[in-house]
């Protein structure tokens, strides 16, 4: 498109047609790219605020694990690990702490795993900004190819009107 290994200078007349051949192949998926911008930012926004709410969600777990020996359903687990008649119950005290860390670690993992999908969503709002960048990228190009075609239509004369002879009676008895 654009190669530096051409070294025949084209005429304005092919310059003015490759525009055109390139404005066909362009034009669509600028007008795809544009016509979709409100939804981008709107998109833009939203993804922003589910990025950061996810990554809340998972630090709040991982804090979670802290605390959870004191809130009401998680509590029992520390009562488990306090009280000798469970101790008696079990075969040996290892069970009953190996179980309050694989549920210390379950609640972790799934922290870590909000934080993954925020980091998700920020990958997938990155690759719409270089689209939508992209895309103005290649509306530039669109409007210079335009301004090429334009150019030659402006220096070239009306072309669909062709200048008959003249026939007329009075031309023909000069």
């Amino acid at each position: 498109m654009f190669g530096s290994g051409k070294t025949k200078v084209m005429s304005t007349e092919q310059q003015a047609r490759d525009a055109g051949n390139r404005l066909v192949t362009i034009s669509p998926l600028v007008n795809t790219i544009y016509s979709h911008g409100a939804l981008f930012a709107i998109n833009r926004g939203l993804s922003m605020m589910t990025e950061i709410f996810f990554y809340l969600v998972g630090l709040a777990c991982i804090a979670f694990c802290f605390i959870m020996d004191s809130v009401f359903p998680f509590h029992i687990l520390g009562e488990i690990m306090s009280k000798h008649v469970y101790e008696d119950a079990m075969t040996n005290k290892g069970e009953i702490e190996t179980y309050s860390i694989a549920v210390k670690a379950l609640v972790v993992i799934i922290g870590l795993l909000f934080i993954c999908i925020g980091m998700l969503i920020r990958s997938a709002g990155n690759r719409r900004v270089i689209l939508q960048q992209a895309g103005k990228e290649l509306k530039a190009i669109e409007t210079y190819f335009t301004e090429i075609k334009n150019a030659e239509l402006k220096t070239t004369p009306d072309s669909g009107v062709k200048q008959l002879p003249d026939t007329s009676v009075n031309h023909m008895d000069a």
